[in-house]
C-alpha cells in the first residue's frame, strides 16, 4: 500500500518496471494520465488473466491428484500389499524430482513437481509406520517430515513451498506439545495454553526473516505481500486466542492464560509499532485491528454479560448497539490511518526528492 524510498545508485535500465513506479511517476507529474494507461497496458496486459487463471488451475489440479493418491491408499489399504503400497509412494516422489528437474525450479510446474514431492515424503512415513507398526508417535512423523523436505524448502526459492514447510512445523509441536508435554506430564495441563505464545514466537522468528530478506534482491520470491500476510494473521490468532479465553472465564483462568494475555498484549503492540513505523503496511495493520477489534467487543460482551444477565432482552438490544459503536469506530479509526499513512509517504518522497537533487536517480523498493 505505501512505498519505501530509497536512494539507489542503480542507472535507468536496472530500475524494474511495475505498476508502482508507473503510479509515483504519475502523482509526481512526470507523465499525463494518457502515458500513464499506456505504461499500464505495457506491464499489465488484458490476457494476464490468462495466466494467473491457468497457474491457479495448475495449483489446484495439483492439490487435486495428491488428494486423489492419499485417498487411493487410505480407501484400498487393505487391497494392497505392502511392496505396492511403499514402491508406488518411492516411483512418486521419484517421478516428482525427476519432473522438478526437467521442468526447472525456475517454472511454476518444476516448483509444484517438488511441492508434490515434499507431501509424498510424509505419505510414504505414514504409510512406513502402518506397515510396519514402529510405534512412533505422530509428532515423530511430522519432525522427520519437516527435517526431511526442508533442504528442497530451501532450495526452492518458493514461497508455497516454505508455507507448506511452515505449516508441518506447526503441526509437530502442536503434537509434541499435547503428546509429550502433556501427555507425559512434563507439564501440567494448567499450562496448556503456553504453546500459542510459542507458535507465536515461532511463526515470528519465520516473518522476521521473510522481511530481512525480501529486501533482498536474491529473495525478490518473497516480495509478494501474501507471503507476509500468510504468516502474520496466524501470528495474531495465536497471540488473540489466551486473551479472549481470559477474558471470557477470567474465575477460571489458570497462570497459562495470564502469561499467554500478558505475551498477546506486547505482541500486538509490537506487530502494530512495526508495521505502523517501519514498514507502513495498511493491510497488515488492518489486520491487527481486526483482531485488537475482537479482544474489545468481547470484554465489552462481557461486561454487559454481567451487568445484565437478568435482562435478556435489553442486553442483547445493548450488544448489539455497542457492537455496531465498535466497528464504526475501528472502521473510521482504520479509514483515518490510511490517509495520514498516505500523507506521510508523500512527505517523505518530497524531502528524498529535495536531498537527492535533481539530477540524483531515486529508486524505490515496494515495502
Amino acid at each position: 500500500m505505501t512505498d519505501q524510498i530509497e536512494p539507489s545508485p542503480r542507472s535507468l535500465d536496472q530500475i524494474p518496471a511495475n505498476r508502482a513506479l508507473v503510479d509515483q511517476l504519475y502523482s509526481r507529474g512526470k507523465i499525463n494520465r494518457q502515458a500513464r494507461n499506456e505504461a499500464l497496458k505495457l506491464l499489465i496486459p488484458h490476457t494476464q488473466w490468462g495466466v494467473w487463471a491457468s497457474r491457479l488451475l495448475l495449483g489446484l489440479g495439483v492439490c487435486l491428484v495428491l488428494s486423489g493418491i492419499v485417498y487411493f491408499f487410505a480407501f484400498n489399504w487393505a487391497k494392497l500389499l505392502p511392496a505396492h503400497k511403499l514402491g508406488g509412494i518411492q516411483f512418486a516422489i521419484i517421478a516428482s524430482i525427476i519432473s522438478a528437474c526437467v521442468c526447472g525450479l525456475s517454472r511454476l510446474s518444476g516448483q509444484l513437481s517438488l511441492i508434490a514431492a515434499s507431501v509424498f515424503v510424509g505419505v510414504f512415513l505414514a504409510v512406513f509406520g502402518q506397515i510396519y507398526q514402529t510405534g512412533a508417535d505422530a509428532y515423530q512423523l511430522f519432525m522427520v517430515w519437516s527435517l526431511l523436505i526442508l533442504g528442497w524448502t530451501i532450495l526452492s526459492n518458493f514461497a508455497a513451498h516454505w508455507v507448506l514447510w511452515l505449516v508441518i512445523s506447526n503441526v509437530f509441536f502442536v503434537l509434541w506439545w499435547d503428546q509429550i508435554a502433556l501427555g507425559r506430564s512434563l507439564v501440567g495441563h494448567d499450562w496448556a495454553l503456553l504453546i500459542l505464545p510459542f507458535l507465536a514466537f515461532f511463526n515470528g522468528l519465520a516473518l522476521c526473516i521473510r522481511e530481512f530478506l525480501s529486501n533482498k534482491p536474491s529473495y525478490s520470491w518473497l516480495v509478494a505481500k501474501w507471503t507476509r500476510w500468510i504468516i502474520l494473521i496466524p501470528i495474531l490468532t495465536t497471540l488473540n486466542i489466551p486473551i479472549v479465553l481470559l477474558i471470557v472465564d477470567l474465575d477460571q483462568a489458570y497462570d497459562s492464560a495470564f502469561i499467554g494475555s500478558f505475551i498477546g498484549i506486547l505482541g500486538h503492540i509490537g506487530v502494530y509499532f512495526y508495521y505502523r513505523k517501519i514498514v507502513k503496511d495498511i493491510w497488515s495493520l488492518a489486520a491487527i485491528t481486526i483482531s485488537t477489534l475482537i479482544i474489545v467487543e468481547t470484554l465489552a460482551i462481557k461486561i454487559l454479560y454481567e451487568a445484565l444477565r437478568d435482562e435478556d432482552e435489553l442486553g442483547l438490544l445493548l450488544m448489539g448497539i455497542v457492537t455496531i459503536g465498535i466497528i464504526t469506530g475501528f472502521t473510521m479509526y482504520l479509514r483515518g490511518l490510511t490517509h495520514t499513512l498516505h500523507k506521510e509517504v508523500t512527505e517523505v518522497e518530497k524531502v528524498k526528492k529535495e536531498d537527492t537533487g535533481p539530477n540524483k536517480e531515486t529508486g524505490t523498493a515496494d515495502a
